[in-house]
Protein backbone atom coordinates (compact mmCIF):
# COMPACT_ATOMS: atom_id res chain seq x y z
CA UNK A 1 0.00 0.00 0.00
CA UNK A 2 1.51 3.48 -0.76
CA UNK A 3 2.84 4.88 2.30
CA UNK A 4 0.81 8.46 1.79
CA UNK A 5 -1.98 6.56 3.02
CA UNK A 6 -0.35 5.63 6.10
CA UNK A 7 0.90 8.90 7.14
CA UNK A 8 -1.80 11.66 8.80
CA UNK A 9 -4.83 10.79 6.89
CA UNK A 10 -7.17 11.72 9.57
CA UNK A 11 -5.69 15.26 10.22
CA UNK A 12 -4.91 15.70 6.49
CA UNK A 13 -8.36 14.89 6.09
CA UNK A 14 -9.33 17.63 9.44
CA UNK A 15 -6.88 20.07 7.86
CA UNK A 16 -7.70 19.68 3.93
CA UNK A 17 -3.92 19.14 3.58
CA UNK A 18 -3.48 17.93 -0.62
CA UNK A 19 0.13 17.86 0.15
CA UNK A 20 -0.12 14.90 2.01
CA UNK A 21 -3.14 12.65 0.57
CA UNK A 22 -4.47 12.27 -3.33
CA UNK A 23 -7.05 14.31 -3.96
CA UNK A 24 -9.94 11.82 -4.25
CA UNK A 25 -9.52 10.82 -0.59
CA UNK A 26 -10.57 13.77 0.68
CA UNK A 27 -13.53 15.70 1.40
CA UNK A 28 -14.62 17.28 -2.02
CA UNK A 29 -15.87 20.82 -1.36
CA UNK A 30 -18.04 22.75 -3.68
CA UNK A 31 -17.76 26.01 -4.95
CA UNK A 32 -21.34 28.10 -4.00
CA UNK A 33 -22.72 28.23 -7.58
CA UNK A 34 -22.31 24.23 -7.47
CA UNK A 35 -23.85 23.54 -3.92
CA UNK A 36 -26.75 25.82 -5.16
CA UNK A 37 -27.60 23.97 -8.24
CA UNK A 38 -28.74 21.10 -5.99
CA UNK A 39 -32.41 19.01 -5.31
CA UNK A 40 -33.81 22.65 -3.30
CA UNK A 41 -35.67 23.06 -6.82
CA UNK A 42 -37.07 19.85 -6.41
CA UNK A 43 -37.54 20.67 -2.74
CA UNK A 44 -39.08 24.53 -3.26
CA UNK A 45 -41.82 23.21 -6.16
CA UNK A 46 -43.05 20.44 -3.66
CA UNK A 47 -42.99 22.74 -0.79
CA UNK A 48 -44.67 25.61 -2.73
CA UNK A 49 -47.17 23.96 -4.59
CA UNK A 50 -50.64 23.28 -3.64
CA UNK A 51 -50.61 19.95 -6.24
CA UNK A 52 -46.72 18.93 -5.76
CA UNK A 53 -47.51 16.40 -8.94
CA UNK A 54 -49.15 19.17 -10.83
CA UNK A 55 -46.65 21.37 -10.61
CA UNK A 56 -43.25 18.66 -11.26
CA UNK A 57 -45.50 17.64 -14.48
CA UNK A 58 -45.75 21.50 -15.98
CA UNK A 59 -42.22 21.39 -15.36
CA UNK A 60 -41.40 18.29 -17.04
CA UNK A 61 -43.09 19.62 -19.97
CA UNK A 62 -41.18 22.23 -20.68
CA UNK A 63 -37.68 20.04 -19.97
CA UNK A 64 -38.68 16.71 -20.52
CA UNK A 65 -39.09 16.59 -24.15
CA UNK A 66 -38.39 12.86 -25.44
CA UNK A 67 -40.88 12.42 -22.23
CA UNK A 68 -38.84 9.32 -20.41
CA UNK A 69 -40.17 11.66 -16.61
CA UNK A 70 -43.58 11.57 -18.19
CA UNK A 71 -43.69 7.50 -18.56
CA UNK A 72 -41.90 7.36 -15.51
CA UNK A 73 -44.81 9.49 -13.70
CA UNK A 74 -47.65 6.79 -15.75
CA UNK A 75 -45.26 3.91 -13.69
CA UNK A 76 -45.37 5.52 -10.63
CA UNK A 77 -49.34 6.40 -10.88
CA UNK A 78 -49.78 3.00 -12.22
CA UNK A 79 -48.55 1.41 -8.37
CA UNK A 80 -51.88 2.40 -6.79
CA UNK A 81 -53.35 -0.86 -8.35
CA UNK A 82 -51.30 -2.41 -5.90
CA UNK A 83 -52.13 -0.46 -2.63
CA UNK A 84 -55.76 -2.31 -1.78
CA UNK A 85 -54.20 -5.28 -1.54
CA UNK A 86 -51.58 -4.34 0.70
CA UNK A 87 -53.92 -2.35 2.81
CA UNK A 88 -55.76 -5.24 3.65
CA UNK A 89 -52.85 -7.74 4.41
CA UNK A 90 -51.52 -7.68 7.72
CA UNK A 91 -48.46 -7.46 8.52
CA UNK A 92 -46.38 -10.22 7.89
CA UNK A 93 -43.04 -11.16 5.45
CA UNK A 94 -45.23 -12.04 3.16
CA UNK A 95 -46.83 -8.00 3.08
CA UNK A 96 -42.99 -6.83 3.32
CA UNK A 97 -42.12 -9.04 0.58
CA UNK A 98 -44.98 -7.34 -1.93
CA UNK A 99 -43.95 -3.91 -1.18
CA UNK A 100 -40.61 -4.84 -1.66
CA UNK A 101 -41.43 -6.42 -4.97
CA UNK A 102 -43.63 -2.91 -5.83
CA UNK A 103 -40.30 -1.03 -5.29
CA UNK A 104 -38.03 -3.51 -7.41
CA UNK A 105 -41.05 -3.65 -10.24
CA UNK A 106 -40.94 0.17 -10.17
CA UNK A 107 -37.25 0.50 -9.89
CA UNK A 108 -36.61 -2.21 -12.73
CA UNK A 109 -39.32 -0.17 -15.13
CA UNK A 110 -37.94 2.93 -14.74
CA UNK A 111 -34.38 1.62 -15.50
CA UNK A 112 -35.65 0.12 -18.55
CA UNK A 113 -37.00 3.26 -19.54
CA UNK A 114 -34.23 4.91 -18.93
CA UNK A 115 -31.96 2.18 -20.94
CA UNK A 116 -29.73 2.68 -17.81
CA UNK A 117 -26.57 0.19 -18.66
CA UNK A 118 -26.59 -1.29 -14.74
CA UNK A 119 -23.18 -3.03 -13.91
CA UNK A 120 -23.80 -4.32 -10.10
CA UNK A 121 -20.54 -5.58 -8.17
CA UNK A 122 -20.56 -7.58 -4.84
CA UNK A 123 -23.86 -8.00 -4.19
CA UNK A 124 -23.29 -11.56 -4.69
CA UNK A 125 -21.62 -11.51 -1.75
CA UNK A 126 -24.38 -10.36 1.29
CA UNK A 127 -26.64 -12.37 3.11
CA UNK A 128 -30.21 -11.92 1.32
CA UNK A 129 -31.83 -12.47 4.85
CA UNK A 130 -29.42 -10.24 6.83
CA UNK A 131 -29.88 -6.36 7.98
CA UNK A 132 -27.53 -3.85 7.13
CA UNK A 133 -27.06 0.02 6.87
CA UNK A 134 -26.53 0.65 3.33
CA UNK A 135 -24.53 3.34 3.18
CA UNK A 136 -24.18 5.03 0.10
CA UNK A 137 -22.56 8.39 -1.86
CA UNK A 138 -25.09 10.48 -3.59
CA UNK A 139 -25.37 11.66 -6.92
CA UNK A 140 -28.30 12.10 -8.51
CA UNK A 141 -32.23 11.78 -8.63
CA UNK A 142 -31.42 8.51 -10.73
CA UNK A 143 -29.68 7.20 -7.64
CA UNK A 144 -32.78 5.56 -5.70
CA UNK A 145 -34.23 3.67 -8.36
CA UNK A 146 -30.74 2.38 -9.44
CA UNK A 147 -30.33 1.82 -5.83
CA UNK A 148 -32.91 -0.13 -5.47
CA UNK A 149 -32.60 -2.27 -8.67
CA UNK A 150 -29.66 -3.53 -7.15
CA UNK A 151 -30.22 -4.13 -3.91
CA UNK A 152 -29.62 -7.97 -2.91
CA UNK A 153 -32.22 -7.40 0.03
CA UNK A 154 -35.39 -5.90 1.32
CA UNK A 155 -34.49 -2.34 2.57
CA UNK A 156 -36.14 1.49 2.94
CA UNK A 157 -34.58 4.70 2.45
CA UNK A 158 -33.32 7.33 5.35
CA UNK A 159 -34.94 10.00 2.92
CA UNK A 160 -35.37 14.21 3.37
CA UNK A 161 -38.61 14.74 4.68
CA UNK A 162 -39.74 16.34 1.31
CA UNK A 163 -40.41 12.76 0.16
CA UNK A 164 -42.98 12.17 2.74
CA UNK A 165 -45.39 15.40 0.71
CA UNK A 166 -45.04 13.54 -3.11
CA UNK A 167 -48.59 11.87 -3.50
CA UNK A 168 -48.01 8.04 -4.37
CA UNK A 169 -44.39 7.43 -3.53
CA UNK A 170 -44.83 8.45 -0.32
CA UNK A 171 -47.41 6.08 0.67
CA UNK A 172 -44.71 3.34 -0.55
CA UNK A 173 -42.03 5.11 1.74
CA UNK A 174 -44.10 4.16 4.56
CA UNK A 175 -45.17 0.76 4.06
CA UNK A 176 -41.67 -0.14 3.50
CA UNK A 177 -40.87 1.48 6.60
CA UNK A 178 -38.81 4.79 5.57
CA UNK A 179 -37.33 6.81 7.74
CA UNK A 180 -38.24 10.55 7.08
CA UNK A 181 -35.66 13.33 8.59
CA UNK A 182 -36.77 17.13 8.80
CA UNK A 183 -33.45 18.19 8.12
CA UNK A 184 -32.41 21.44 10.18
CA UNK A 185 -35.57 20.59 12.48
CA UNK A 186 -32.89 19.30 15.68
CA UNK A 187 -35.86 17.73 17.51
CA UNK A 188 -36.89 15.66 14.73
CA UNK A 189 -33.50 14.73 13.94
CA UNK A 190 -33.13 13.17 17.07
CA UNK A 191 -36.62 11.44 16.86
CA UNK A 192 -35.39 10.24 13.22
CA UNK A 193 -32.45 8.28 14.87
CA UNK A 194 -33.95 7.31 17.44
CA UNK A 195 -36.31 5.46 14.41
CA UNK A 196 -33.41 4.59 12.45
CA UNK A 197 -32.05 2.53 15.37
CA UNK A 198 -35.64 0.89 16.33
CA UNK A 199 -35.83 -0.57 12.76
CA UNK A 200 -32.60 -1.95 12.46
CA UNK A 201 -32.76 -3.88 15.52
CA UNK A 202 -36.29 -5.23 14.18
CA UNK A 203 -34.86 -6.75 11.69
CA UNK A 204 -35.09 -3.88 8.78
CA UNK A 205 -31.96 -2.98 6.49
CA UNK A 206 -31.73 0.90 5.94
CA UNK A 207 -30.24 2.49 2.98
CA UNK A 208 -28.21 6.22 3.79
CA UNK A 209 -27.07 8.69 1.84
CA UNK A 210 -24.13 10.20 4.50
CA UNK A 211 -23.66 13.23 2.71
CA UNK A 212 -27.11 14.35 3.20
CA UNK A 213 -27.99 15.61 -0.35
CA UNK A 214 -27.19 15.19 -3.67
CA UNK A 215 -23.51 15.82 -4.27
CA UNK A 216 -22.90 17.73 -7.87
CA UNK A 217 -18.85 17.42 -7.42
CA UNK A 218 -16.90 14.89 -9.13
CA UNK A 219 -16.15 13.07 -6.18
CA UNK A 220 -17.34 12.19 -2.72
CA UNK A 221 -18.50 15.01 -0.10
CA UNK A 222 -18.14 15.08 3.41
CA UNK A 223 -19.90 12.54 5.38
CA UNK A 224 -22.34 13.20 8.40
CA UNK A 225 -21.48 10.81 11.13
CA UNK A 226 -25.17 11.06 13.15
CA UNK A 227 -26.70 8.26 10.85
CA UNK A 228 -23.78 6.03 11.00
CA UNK A 229 -23.96 5.68 14.59
CA UNK A 230 -27.04 4.23 14.33
CA UNK A 231 -25.74 1.15 12.80
CA UNK A 232 -23.63 1.37 15.88
CA UNK A 233 -26.23 1.35 18.42
CA UNK A 234 -28.09 -1.16 16.82
CA UNK A 235 -25.00 -3.58 16.00
CA UNK A 236 -25.83 -3.50 12.38
CA UNK A 237 -23.35 -4.22 9.85
CA UNK A 238 -22.83 -1.22 7.53
CA UNK A 239 -22.39 -1.79 3.47
CA UNK A 240 -20.30 0.88 1.99
CA UNK A 241 -22.01 1.58 -1.62
CA UNK A 242 -20.34 3.22 -4.27
CA UNK A 243 -22.85 4.43 -7.41
CA UNK A 244 -21.02 5.76 -10.63
CA UNK A 245 -22.18 7.88 -13.12
CA UNK A 246 -25.72 8.00 -12.28
CA UNK A 247 -25.64 12.18 -12.31
CA UNK A 248 -24.67 11.36 -16.51
CA UNK A 249 -28.76 9.49 -16.17
CA UNK A 250 -30.20 13.22 -14.61
CA UNK A 251 -28.34 15.61 -12.55
CA UNK A 252 -29.72 17.01 -9.39
CA UNK A 253 -32.13 20.09 -10.47
CA UNK A 254 -33.06 18.91 -13.52
CA UNK A 255 -35.96 17.12 -15.41
CA UNK A 256 -33.91 16.02 -18.24
CA UNK A 257 -32.74 12.15 -18.15
CA UNK A 258 -30.50 11.14 -20.65
CA UNK A 259 -30.98 7.63 -21.80
CA UNK A 260 -28.12 4.92 -22.47
CA UNK A 261 -25.86 5.26 -19.73
CA UNK A 262 -23.17 3.08 -18.55
CA UNK A 263 -23.71 2.93 -14.08
CA UNK A 264 -22.13 1.16 -11.95
CA UNK A 265 -23.37 0.05 -8.30
CA UNK A 266 -21.01 -1.40 -6.02
CA UNK A 267 -21.25 -2.98 -2.63
CA UNK A 268 -18.15 -2.87 -0.39
CA UNK A 269 -17.13 -5.15 2.20
CA UNK A 270 -19.14 -5.11 5.36
CA UNK A 271 -18.27 -3.06 8.46
CA UNK A 272 -19.03 -4.68 11.54
CA UNK A 273 -19.62 -2.58 14.92
CA UNK A 274 -18.31 -5.20 17.19
CA UNK A 275 -14.98 -5.62 15.93
CA UNK A 276 -14.37 -1.46 15.81
CA UNK A 277 -12.59 -0.19 18.61
CA UNK A 278 -13.41 3.33 19.99
CA UNK A 279 -12.07 5.91 17.87
CA UNK A 280 -12.93 3.53 15.13
CA UNK A 281 -16.77 4.09 15.93
CA UNK A 282 -16.36 7.77 16.11
CA UNK A 283 -14.59 8.19 12.90
CA UNK A 284 -16.37 5.71 11.53
CA UNK A 285 -17.34 8.89 8.88
CA UNK A 286 -13.97 9.05 7.84
CA UNK A 287 -13.17 5.63 7.17
CA UNK A 288 -16.35 4.77 5.25
CA UNK A 289 -15.85 8.21 3.01
CA UNK A 290 -12.58 6.96 2.19
CA UNK A 291 -13.46 3.68 1.40
CA UNK A 292 -16.77 4.60 -0.85
CA UNK A 293 -14.15 7.43 -2.52
CA UNK A 294 -11.50 4.68 -3.18
CA UNK A 295 -13.97 2.17 -4.78
CA UNK A 296 -14.93 5.02 -6.66
CA UNK A 297 -11.93 5.87 -8.53
CA UNK A 298 -11.09 2.34 -8.97
CA UNK A 299 -14.74 2.38 -10.99
CA UNK A 300 -13.35 5.16 -13.12
CA UNK A 301 -9.87 3.28 -13.34
CA UNK A 302 -7.96 6.06 -12.25
CA UNK A 303 -5.26 6.61 -9.54
CA UNK A 304 -3.02 3.94 -8.30
CA UNK A 305 -5.01 1.19 -6.31
CA UNK A 306 -2.35 -1.56 -5.07
CA UNK A 307 -3.78 -2.03 -2.04
CA UNK A 308 -6.87 -3.71 -0.48
CA UNK A 309 -9.95 -2.58 1.54
CA UNK A 310 -8.29 -4.30 4.58
CA UNK A 311 -5.08 -2.51 3.97
CA UNK A 312 -7.01 0.92 3.87
CA UNK A 313 -8.96 0.29 6.92
CA UNK A 314 -5.99 -0.60 9.13
CA UNK A 315 -4.36 2.14 7.96
CA UNK A 316 -7.24 4.27 8.84
CA UNK A 317 -6.78 2.47 12.48
CA UNK A 318 -3.26 3.41 12.74
CA UNK A 319 -3.84 7.14 12.61
CA UNK A 320 -6.74 6.51 14.81
CA UNK A 321 -4.91 4.67 17.68
CA UNK A 322 -2.36 7.83 17.62
CA UNK A 323 -5.31 10.48 18.66
CA UNK A 324 -5.59 11.55 22.00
Amino acid sequence: MNNDLHTGIIEAEKKNDSEKLPGWLLPEELSDVEAEMNETRYVKLIKESKNPLLAIFKVMREEDRLMFLSRILSTTVKTLNRVPKSLVMKASIEREQYIFDTFKAWSHTICKIAQVRLKIIGADKLDRNGTYLFASNHRSPADIPTLYEALPTKAAFVANGVFAHIPVFSYWMRASGAVFVNQGDQKAEVNAFKTMIKRLKHGRSLILFPEGYVHQGSGVGAFKRGGLHAALFANVPIIPVCLSNTEKVMRAGSFHITPRQNVTVEFGEPIYPDTLSRKERKYIDYTLRAEIAAMKERIAGKGDFNFSTAELRAAFKAELDKLP
